[in-house]
């Protein structure tokens, strides 16, 4: 299963997230079923409190005689009786407000000179179905209200009169505060909610992003063993091909210096030389890429150095060296290189601009001072005519990544490997039927 995750590192990253986004899916669910189930708990035994106190309270009105002034029509003495009645009560029960109305929604009397006598109560209006139970005789209980950011509950119990009437009915509010505070707790956990999700999607980001650099970094690793193996195994047969090369080579000169006329030259006598000189490049390729050599930095004139390796060219390749152009305006270059490797380098890529453009094009070379990310560098370029490069540029500098039929494909990594030991850079830039351009930077201190 682990290999499985490691192999698909989305879906490793789509498992962890879904196994968190449940486990605090579930906690923040349960918290607000948590919360909802004691707001109903709360609010059931609100009103079995207050219709309990309503029904005792309503008894008590009816015991003093208070509803047969209101029979009588007599409602001011009713008020003043059922006034201190109600104060006395609103303080032994600890109750919010207390009042009498009747079938109109007015009042007839109140604690505290809430309502003056004969007012209209409209908001009870809003628990006019739970009124309308009332007087048919049940003692009730109103859901929650707010009212100018007061949260409060209200029940309603009939009064009767000596023969059994109802003449008003006793309202009793109770402060419901407390129901803020779970609402607030309600909110706090949708809102946790929304900040874990968001939370969430950016830890599946950022692990998913750590763990593709994890696998690179592992497949670049597994990588770079590969070819340290085959570096040493490809260094030890290399030196090993290299001293018969030069016996064939030598041996195919004296057979040449024998048996050529003059007047009628063979070219078979040139060819054993000129693949031993290929054998003999793609050897000098795997020792420079397997062997980590110490370069030998020193101030020298980089024109100097190209100089050097274009007329190794003309020696070398005479006939295709003539399509070679050098700007060479730019003299006394001074640059800590080590002469040889960069030798090396612009043999590799003139080698591939003559290739490309099969003698019948134009391979530039050039040389220029510029500025790089605010340091000074020199720029050296190796430029063609030829077709492109068919492949995408940041794989031609992979080892043993080829397009030729001959070849080893060490060519440019080397010349990446040996530009990079120089603190620089190679960039390649391609145009299909365009030609390829070289760029080479490197510190210019």
């Amino acid at each position: 299963m682990l290999n499985f995750f490691t192999k698909s590192p989305r879906l490793l990253v789509i498992g962890i997230s879904a196994t968190i986004f449940v486990v605090l899916a579930m906690f923040n669910l349960g918290s607000w079923f948590f919360l909802k189930r004691m707001e109903r708990h709360l609010d059931a035994e609100l009103s079995l409190r207050l219709t309990s106190v309503a029904r005792v309270s309503a008894q008590l009105l009816e015991s003093e005689g208070i509803t047969e002034f209101y029979s009588r029509g007599d409602l001011l003495s009713g008020k003043l009786l059922a006034d201190p009645l109600l104060n006395n009560l609103r303080r032994d029960v600890e109750l919010q407000n207390i009042f009498l109305i009747d079938r109109n929604f007015r009042a007839l009397a109140s604690t505290g000179q809430l309502f003056p006598l004969g007012e209209q109560i409209s908001y009870i209006r809003d628990d006019s179905l739970i009124v309308a139970r009332a007087w048919t005789g049940a003692v009730v209980a109103s859901p929650v209200h707010e009212l100018e950011g007061s949260r409060f509950k209200t029940a309603y119990a009939p009064v009767r009169n000596a023969i059994g009437e109802i003449n008003c009915l006793l309202v009793i509010e109770a402060n419901a505060a407390f129901f803020e505070i779970i609402n607030f707790f309600s909110r706090t956990i949708i809102i946790g909610g929304l900040i874990s999700f968001a939370v969430l999607v950016i830890f599946g980001v950022l692990l998913s992003m750590a763990i593709g650099m994890f696998l690179r970094t592992e497949a670049s690793l597994r990588r770079a063993e590969r070819l340290a193996s085959m570096g040493q195994m490809a260094a030890t047969v290399a030196h090993e091909i290299r001293n018969p090369l030069g016996i064939i080579k030598s041996t195919a000169d004296v057979l040449k210096s024998r048996y050529e006329k003059s007047d009628q030259p063979d070219a078979l006598f040139e060819f054993i030389p000129s693949e031993v000189r290929r054998l003999n490049r793609l050897v000098s390729d795997f020792l420079s890429f397997a062997r980590d050599r110490e370069l030998k930095l020193e101030k020298n004139d980089l024109a100097q150095t190209v100089q050097k390796a274009l007329a190794m060219v003309h020696r070398e390749h005479p006939k295709n060296a003539e399509t070679i152009q050098f700007d060479g305006e730019i003299t006394n270059l001074l640059i800590s290189h080590d002469a040889d490797a960069m030798i090396q380098v612009l043999l590799n890529l003139l080698m591939n601009s003559l290739d490309a453009t099969e003698g019948q094009g134009m391979v530039r070379v050039s040389l220029a001072s510029t500025v790089e990310r605010g340091n000074a560098m020199a720029l050296l370029e190796v430029a063609d005519n030829g077709p492109g490069l068919p492949a995408a540029l940041e794989k031609v500098f992979e080892p043993f990544f080829t397009t030729k039929t001959r070849g080893s494909g060490l060519g440019l990594a080397v010349c990446k490997q040996i530009v990079e030991r120089h603190g620089g850079k190679i960039i390649a830039e391609s145009e299909k039927g365009k030609g390829t351009v070289m760029r080479i930077y490197l510190p210019n201190e």
